[in-house]
């Protein structure tokens, strides 16, 4: 009887001492990059293929393809009433439509540049960024030529 009472305390002892460890450990503090990481969560996106006309002298000259991923803070998208990715493609549409009249300075965009137009154009339209990085997935130029022939019944 002794014995059984004896083991008894011994599994209670050591199912209080697990308890009481496990519950100082997780109760420890988190580092500063655990809190900062888990208060301002990322997330990312991406526009639909787009396809902007570039004029020259009155004629469609050529076509822009693009498809660009932008990454976004979760928490401040959340409180958006208008779905970003609207924004995004009306700020991509503005950057390009009507910009690159001479289709030779197509060939030499320079993405930065073009990246915070668009960054900025978007941000500048809510209280706070939203907006955190933009990427190239896609980006093409196609001549108009080679569409009409495309469209051409052989």
């Amino acid at each position: 009887m002794i014995k059984t009472v004896v083991i008894g305390l011994w599994v209670c002892i050591i199912a209080l001492g697990s308890l009481m460890l496990a519950i100082k450990m997780g109760a420890e503090p988190k580092s500063a990059a655990a809190t900062e990481e888990s208060s301002s969560s990322i997330d990312f996106d991406r526009t639909d293929v787009m396809s902007v006309p570039i004029l020259a002298d009155g004629k469609v000259d050529g076509y822009i393809i693009a498809q660009l991923v932008y990454t976004v803070d979760s928490n401040v998208k959340n409180k958006l009433h208008v779905p970003l990715g609207l924004i995004v493609n009306d700020a991509v549409f503005n950057v390009f439509y009507g910009s690159y009249t001479d289709t030779k300075r197509i060939e030499h965009v320079k993405f930065e540049d073009v990246k915070q137009k668009i960054i900025d154009g978007v941000n500048q339209r809510f209280p706070e960024p939203v907006i955190k990085d933009l990427m190239v997935e896609q980006f093409n130029f196609i001549p108009a030529d080679q569409v009409r022939d495309m469209n051409k019944v052989k």
